[in-house]
């Protein structure tokens, strides 16, 4: 490994997943959410429905790193994708625990 400016990756893709990942996906858990809970398929505690919003925020999870490192393939792309995931997820989460708390009181 030889830093941040040796990896492969494009800032336009590190962007890209950022924006998917810490604006998209929650977005889209808001509606899956707010639906199930409309149908019924969920019970009414605001908490249960705040964690369920709540995954759909979460950085990607560090078996994936596991994963390029067992098979030896893109460990520097990986390296780099979760380093700006989980520097992005620190206001990412604040702004959108405001937001599905304020949606579920």
């Amino acid at each position: 490994m030889q830093g941040l400016r040796s990896s492969a990756i494009k800032p336009v893709v590190v962007l890209g997943i950022v924006c998917a990942r810490y604006i998209i996906l929650p977005i889209i858990g808001i509606g899956i959410v707010k639906t199930a809970a409309s149908f019924g398929f969920l019970p009414l505690d605001p908490l249960f429905q705040y964690v369920l919003m709540l995954q759909f925020t979460l950085p990607p999870a560090m078996t994936i790193g596991t994963m390029t490192q067992l098979h030896n393939v893109g460990q520097d792309e990986c390296s780099m994708l979760m380093l700006w995931t989980y520097l992005i997820a620190i206001p990412a989460l604040t702004v959108w625990s405001t937001i599905f708390l304020q949606l579920l009181v």
